[in-house]
């Protein structure tokens, strides 16, 4: 298959405090630009990948396979995969919903599964525990503090909930259809798709600042690279934002190629795309350049 090309805009720096980068408002000017160069590709294996974990303790691919080609639940499953693409159990969790977000917390990995949290033992390969969540409509994606602590959203509950020492409680009650999530010392990242906001939220009061617009948010990845965040949007889009800029790196949407909840390797920097009903993993190198080293 032929490699996709990216395209690289870079956004204006923001001359008032009270714009915000829009993936719609972009120029020629920017102190860093990305782009990203794709290294791997799986064939159409996957069964509607909604995300990609990476592990950086075991070094493998955690795919969360909704499987919405099969009728009926129990059909979803995980898949886990090498850093090359090489699958190494196709079926890895089987019996589920329909999985989407993912994280991973003292040799746990935590799902969220349609209407309930899963708790998996990652070393012995089963599901431990299955947390029903009351009134959930559509749970989503999923992110984990250092404490320990369970952050998942409901995007058609419009709120984010956290799971802590067996018990749910409302973390954001009213937020507009929330999306993805990165954990972030005492603030969470929350794409919220309904106004196309990415916000950094106060864990300890709610309060947000809008970090940029124009983007409905599927998954969220600090690059490692200060105050730069990647950001796909499951249209086939996928951005850098940070230090007042919005580039655009991605555009898969006129082929029909999805870009959903990415995964991030942060020590090699490469970006692992769930192309849903593509049915692939795709891997890209993110690639920099500083202004200065021209």
């Amino acid at each position: 298959m032929k490699k996709l090309v990216p395209v690289i805009v870079i956004v204006v720096f923001l001359l008032s405090c009270q714009s915000r980068p829009s993936a719609n408002d972009q120029s020629d000017t920017g102190s860093i630009t990305f782009s990203l160069s794709e290294i791997w590709s799986t064939g159409p294996i996957m069964r509607t990948p909604e995300s990609v974990l990476y592990d950086p303790s075991r070094n493998v691919l955690y795919v969360a396979n909704m499987n919405r080609g099969e009728e009926g639940d129990d059909t979803g499953f995980i898949s886990k995969l090498s850093t090359n693409g090489k699958v190494l159990d196709l079926h890895w969790i089987t019996g589920l919903n329909e999985p989407r977000g993912m994280g991973l917390y003292d040799g746990f990995l935590f799902a969220t599964d349609m209407n309930r949290l899963l708790i998996i033992d990652v070393d012995k390969g089963e599901v431990k525990k299955m947390v029903p969540v009351e009134g959930a409509v559509f749970l989503n994606d999923l992110a984990i503090s250092e404490d320990g602590m369970v952050y998942f959203s409901d995007s058609r509950a419009n709120k984010v909930q956290i799971y802590h020492n067996d018990e749910i409680t409302d973390w954001l009650p009213a937020v507009e259809a929330p999306n993805g999530l990165y954990n972030e010392d005492d603030h969470m990242i929350v794409g919220a798709q309904g106004p196309g906001e990415i916000r950094r939220v106060s864990k300890e009061t709610g309060e947000y600042d809008v970090m940029a617009t124009g983007i409905r948010t599927d998954g969220i990845e600090y690059t490692g690279i200060d105050n730069y965040y990647i950001v796909s949007e499951w249209s086939g889009r996928i951005h850098i934002i940070g230090n007042d800029t919005v580039q655009s790196l991605l555009d898969t949407e006129k082929q029909k190629i999805n870009t959903a909840d990415l995964g991030y390797d942060i020590k090699n920097k490469v970006v692992y795309v769930p192309t849903f009903f593509d049915n692939r993993i795709v891997a890209y190198k993110l690639v920099w350049i500083a202004l200065h080293d021209r």
